[in-house]
């Protein structure tokens, strides 16, 4: 099984402290059933509290000014709203930022603010370390730790909105590609992907939110159906079996026609395109052969590719393309009808690219300058 019972962490579940709830685990659906239990409440208070947690950052009871007195009496208690310690921040030279945050007590993950020229994109981690062992990436190298709580993924995000402010910018995109592979932690990816786009809560619009996967083929299903506004973006990364098996261990179980075909029946919000994820790995992945295929193969899915030129890992053995060799296969796919873009990515100095991010013990310490 991917999914590891014992690594599921459920939304709602109470905290030490008896009879609380951690808010940041529960959609506006849940906190609605969860108040109407415990108070009696209707789904118009669970609302406004809501929108004030997440609309206007609000977290005292006492302040919440529209809410009934006797409510707000009877909400004291029931909840706890942990925040995210940042445990250090790294600033790269083209002006992305790396956090380390401890999202709750021992548990540590990775976020990401990405400059780019007309906008900021903030990328959060979804399991402390990962089970499907890229061969490209370090986040493998970790091994999977386990699943992070639907809060633990919220205060990631309120966490880099809070400190944003040090900097006067804000993020107005947001990828699910950080450490962990999202799809096999769906369930609390889901109700995190519902609180930040419900327009009573962080209010961002699912055209702007993509979701990462190795290629999960039961689970891609399952997102399909769920019907989340968010974008879906797929790890390609080969064009062939025999490639994509040794890069990808996942290739073995959910192979590269059973991902495609199950793409080319995905679900989707009208005129959204799958977003093709294809790292180019120097002498693995980059022949001529390679990108004749790519068009044949994607040629039934509604999708745009994304070439991301590989982000170097010293101890993991592969290599970047040359730069005008990344350009060409730019040209030549475009040329040829695919909507394509190279994805030129940004904090290689400060190891917060892509492909680049994992925890190492010694990092846990570090304290923020």
């Amino acid at each position: 099984m991917l999914v590891d019972p014992a690594l599921s962490e459920s939304a709602g579940t109470l905290s030490p402290a008896e009879g609380r709830a951690v808010f940041y685990d529960l959609s506006r659906d849940e906190l609605a059933t969860f108040l109407a239990e415990r108070t009696g409440s209707t789904t118009y208070r669970s609302t406004q509290i809501f929108e004030w947690v997440y609309g206007k950052g609000v977290t005292d009871f006492a302040q919440m000014s529209n809410v009934a007195r006797s409510m707000r009496e009877q909400c004291r208690g029931l909840f706890e709203f942990p925040e995210a310690k940042i445990l250090s921040r790294q600033i790269s030279r083209d002006g992305t930022r790396k956090y380390l945050f401890e999202v709750s007590p021992g548990r540590v993950v990775e976020s990401v603010m990405i400059k780019q020229p007309a906008r900021m994109t903030l990328c959060v981690s979804s399991q402390i370390g990962c089970a499907m062992k890229c061969a490209f990436c370090r986040t493998g190298t970790m091994g999977l730790k386990g699943n992070l709580r639907t809060s633990e993924i919220i205060a990631q995000v309120l966490g880099v909105i809070k400190d944003a402010q040090n900097f006067g910018d804000k993020f107005s995109n947001m990828v699910f590609m950080g450490m962990g592979e999202p799809l096999h932690n769906l369930e609390n990816v889901a109700r995190a992907v519902r609180i930040l786009t419900d327009h009573f809560g962080l209010s961002i619009p699912g055209r702007k939110i993509t979701v990462s996967t190795v290629g999960l083929v039961p689970a891609i299903q399952k997102f399909g159906a769920m019907g989340l506004d968010a974008n879906l973006a797929v790890s390609l990364n080969a064009t062939t079996d025999q490639v994509r098996s040794k890069i990808m261990p996942i290739n073995k179980r959910f192979p590269i026609d059973v991902l495609l075909q199950t793409l080319e029946e995905l679900p989707r919000r009208s005129r959204r395109k799958i977003t093709i994820e294809y790292v180019m790995l120097a002498g693995v992945n980059d022949s001529d052969d390679d990108l004749r295929r790519l068009p044949k193969l994607l040629r039934k899915i509604p999708s745009k590719l994304n070439l991301i030129p590989y982000n170097t890992n010293a101890d993991l053995g592969f290599d970047a393309p040359e730069r005008a060799e990344v350009m060409r296969w730019h040209k030549w796919l475009n040329d040829n009808g695919m909507d394509t873009t190279v994805r030129w990515s940004k904090g290689q100095d400060i190891q917060a690219a892509c492909g680049q991010l994992a925890v190492e013990k010694e990092t846990a310490a570090v304290a923020l300058a």
